[in-house]
This record gives C-alpha cells, structure tokens and sequence, in this order.
C-alpha cells in the first residue's frame, strides 16, 4: 500500500509540474502576442480561453478518474496518456510561437521606424600617391565643391583639421566632375567627394575608371535625421490614404545609406476601400527636383541628395505629398527569393540577362534568388529599357507576396525568410503604424485590389544639375501620362475602386 501510495504521490507531483509549466508557456505566448500588437483583441481573447480549455482538460486528464473495483487500470493509464500528449503539443505550439512571434517583432523593430540616413564623404588620392594617412596629406590641396552636398563636406573638413591639428588647405571647384579632373592633372593633391556621386562620375564618358585610378585615404561617416512632417503625423493609419514611396537600392546595411535610387515606385493606398495603385516612375525621367532650385537632373540622382528629396521631387510630380518611404535593398531581395524557395514570374519575352548572362525563356519561368535579381535588374534585352525594368521589379514583388503567403512556405522557411526581411527592408513606417495595418487586415481579412501604371517618355541627351558639364542619357517625360497618372492618384485617394479599363488613356484627356 506504501508503494501505492508513493507511486500516486510521485505522479502528482509530475503532472502538477507539467500543468505549472503549461500554464506559465501559455502566459508567455498570450504576453507575446500583446506585446506585438498585431492580432485583434477578440483573436487574443480566444487564444487565451483555448490555452485555458486546454489547461483544464489536462488538469481532468491527470486527476479525475477513480479505479472501480474489479476493473484494469488501464483507463488510467489511457487517461494519463492523452494527457501527457497533450501536454506535449501545447509546449510544442506555445514554445514554437512564442519564438516565431518574437522573432517576428524583432523582424519588424529592425525595419520599422529606420530613419537615420548615413552619410560618407571620402577623402580621395592618386593611386600611386605616396600619402597614407591623413597626416602624410595634412600640406595637401583638396579640391570640393560648394554646391553639391556642402554641409557634410563642411563637417569632413572639420574632424579632418582635428585629426592632422591644423586647417587643411582647400581649392573650390563649380562641380564634381571639374574636382576629379583637377586631381586627375595635378592641379589637386587630394578631393573631397560623397561616396554617392562615385557611380554617378564613372557613368560619364572618361571618367569610367574613377575608382581604380584612385584610393580612399579618409572616410567621415555622418548620420542625419530623416524626420515626419506633421501632414503625415496627423493621418490615420487605417482610415486615411497615404502614399509610400518604394526605392530599390543597392546598399548593404540596415541604415539608409544616400545613394540613387534605381527602383522608384509609389504605392498609393486607400485602407478604407482596400485600394492599392503603384506607379512606377523610369530613374532617367528628367524632372524639376527638390534640390536643384529649378535646374532639372534624373531622378535617380535625387537619391543622393536624400530620400526626402526623392520623395518631395515625386510628390511635386503627381501633385501627391509622400507619407512614407520603403528603401528595398536589393542583395537582401536576393536572399529572401531563395529563403521563400524561389519565385514564379511571366516574361513577355526569351532573353539573355545582361548580367549573368542568365537565359529567360518567353512564359512561365522559375527564378532563384541571383536569376531573380538579374532579371529585376534587366533593361538592355527590351526597347524600352528602364520601363521594362520597372514592370520585371513591380512584377517580382508580386510573385514574392504571392509565394509568402501561399500554402506553408511562411512556417516551412520562417527563420530564413525573417533573417532576410531584415536584411532587405527599411522604412520610415512605425512598427506602430505597420501593426495597425497587420491587426486590421486580420480583423476583416478583405481581399486588395492592386493596380498598376508606369509613365514612359522619349528618351534623349542633355546635361543634368548633378553633372552640368557633360551631357547624359535622360527621358523626357510624356506629359500626358504623367497628367493621366496624377488623375489616377485622385481617384484613390478620394475613395474610388480602379479596374483595368481605367489604366487606360481615354482620347479626350486634358493636357
């Protein structure tokens, strides 16, 4: 009976041990999903009375259920049994959401509300100059300029004549291209230029092998505050339209870094009628931008100057203020293509990328992520280039939704998919503002309708303000699509559903 009796003792003990850690998973999972504030109040409530149902069939499980006389223990023992099991799958379920959902909340403090923008300005040499350090070049000439990017040339110079202890000699030159051929001739020792314009310089005939000609003896990183205005501080996440701007870059880390914008997309959307449309917009449009002072340069070159100003030179084209912006870097895009098991697009046509040398057959083809990237990248295999390029990007990020939120492809590559969303997103967003988005698309699980609508032009020569002295390729816009696309804004924004007929011109628009 001694030994009865501690066998039951012993057994209480366990399933009071399991039921304790149970109820103490169970806290921690709801605690969770508070703590990321993306799932509706009423989802929370029924999670937290499930685990509770749960715990309390456990507890019957464990402790109900008195052997009759005359009968096998076995009922018991099954009793026991269902309840250790289900003890299992709770610990299981609850520990494995706890960590995709804290990881997801990691994911999101990562990308959201990322608005610092970096800055580097280098001190540039000769390849073979005989200088190493800053001291070796502290009697040196550096050539700048002060009229592009002054301000943080101005701070380089600074913490330049603090570290050699003396004020460093400078040459003003009118522009970029004037500073590096002053270095190229002898005329300057050394210059001072934002690593942004290096692409920029090498684009331009002759100036091709800037970066192996010369070397880097100096970095100064600046880091700037990319702030709200309180046009979009006022807005309702959930109820107001707003506009996001969708650049593609090319940088690696998960600040901002200034540098041109190769994707510019804008994704005006209306939460209240669930409508989405984006424009895309080629990086060579020739427009008045927001930093030139009336002087017209691409729009990729607006990058350098800051994403507000890519966002404020958009705006001032579609008449449409920019809320938000959403930089995708593009080696992350890589990533997160091969983490979803790659992606499925439609191509107009069979063709040979131009970097990689990657073959696309006419239809239906299957990407990994260094294809994917490739043909995201493609304009030379199409006559009309960059708006080519544009409808591959808007067309990938379609397939990459599609894929994510089909079948098990989230659950089965979760830990990838969120390493690479970190790597590939930031934003301007608040994690507060992505949650109610989240929490409201959960609450009514309506369906979006997405349109899209690119704006092309004719493309031709003419010097820019980034680079006045040279003349580069440029796209004049078409008027009228601009027109028709601004009209197409409006329409969203004061509530109105697009179908396809209206992507289209109609003859008698006003001009």
């Amino acid at each position: 009976m001694k030994t009865k009796e501690k066998k039951k003792s012993k057994w209480k003990m366990i399933a009071g041990i399991m039921l304790v850690i149970q109820l103490l998973l169970s806290l921690a999972t709801v605690g969770v999903v508070l703590w990321l504030n993306i799932v509706p109040t009423l989802y929370v409530i029924l999670l937290g009375l499930i685990l509770l149902l749960l715990l309390i069939i456990e507890y019957c499980l464990f402790y109900f259920g008195k052997k009759k006389k005359g009968k096998k223990k076995t009922g018991c023992y099954v009793r026991r049994t269902l309840g250790v099991i289900l003890f299992l799958a709770c610990v299981i379920v609850c520990g494995g959401g706890s960590y995709m959902l804290v990881k997801a909340g990691n994911t999101l403090d990562n990308i959201a509300g990322n608005v610092k923008t970096t800055d580097t300005v280098s001190a540039y040499v000769m390849t073979d100059d005989p200088a190493q350090t800053l001291m070796d070049a502290k009697d040196y000439v550096f050539a700048i300029t002060e009229k592009y990017d002054y301000e943080h040339t101005q701070k380089a110079i600074e913490k330049i004549n603090e570290t050699v202890g003396t004020q460093i000699h400078t040459q003003v030159y009118d522009n970029i291209l004037d500073m590096v051929q002053a270095l190229y001739e002898g005329n300057a020792d050394a210059m001072l230029m934002n690593v942004a314009y290096v692409d920029v310089v090498e684009a331009q005939d002759g100036y091709e092998t800037f970066s192996s000609r010369t070397r880097t003896l100096y970095d100064h990183e600046e880091e700037t505050v990319v702030t709200e205005d309180s046009q979009t501080a006022e807005k309702s996440i959930t109820t107001d339209p707003f506009v996001i701007y969708i650049s593609g870059s090319d940088t690696r880390t998960l600040t901002l870094t200034t540098s041109r914008s190769d994707v510019n997309i804008l994704a005006v959307v209306n939460p209240s009628t669930k409508q989405v449309l984006l424009i895309n917009t080629p990086r060579d449009y020739y427009v008045d931008t927001a930093a030139s002072a009336g002087a017209k340069d691409k729009l990729t070159h607006c990058g350098m100057y800051g994403i507000d100003c890519s966002m404020a030179t958009l705006g001032n084209l579609y008449d449409e203020h920019v809320d938000y912006y959403v930089q995708i870097n593009f080696n992350g895009f890589k990533t997160l293509v091969d983490a979803v098991g790659g992606i499925t697009v439609e191509s107009e046509k069979a063709f040979r990328t131009s970097e990689g040398g990657f073959y696309i057959n006419q239809g239906t083809n299957q990407l990994n992520g260094t294809v994917a990237l490739s043909y995201v990248r493609e304009r030379k295999s199409f006559a009309d280039g960059d708006n080519s390029r544009g409808r591959h990007q808007m067309q990938a990020i379609e397939a990459l939704i599609k894929k994510i939120s089909s079948g098990t492809t989230v659950l089965s590559n979760y830990s990838a998919i969120m390493d690479s969303m970190s790597g590939m997103f930031t934003t301007s967003m608040s994690s507060e503002d992505i949650s109610a988005l989240v929490k409201m698309q959960l609450s009514d699980l309506a369906s979006w309708n997405v349109k899209s609508y690119a704006v092309t032009g004719k493309g031709g020569s003419s010097t820019t303000y980034s680079m006045p002295t040279k003349r580069s390729y440029v796209m004049y816009p078409d008027e009228v699509q601009v027109k028709y696309a601004e009209q197409l804004v409006n329409k969203v924004v004061e509530g109105q559903i697009l179908t396809d007929a209206d992507l289209e011109i109609p003859d008698n628009i006003v001009q």
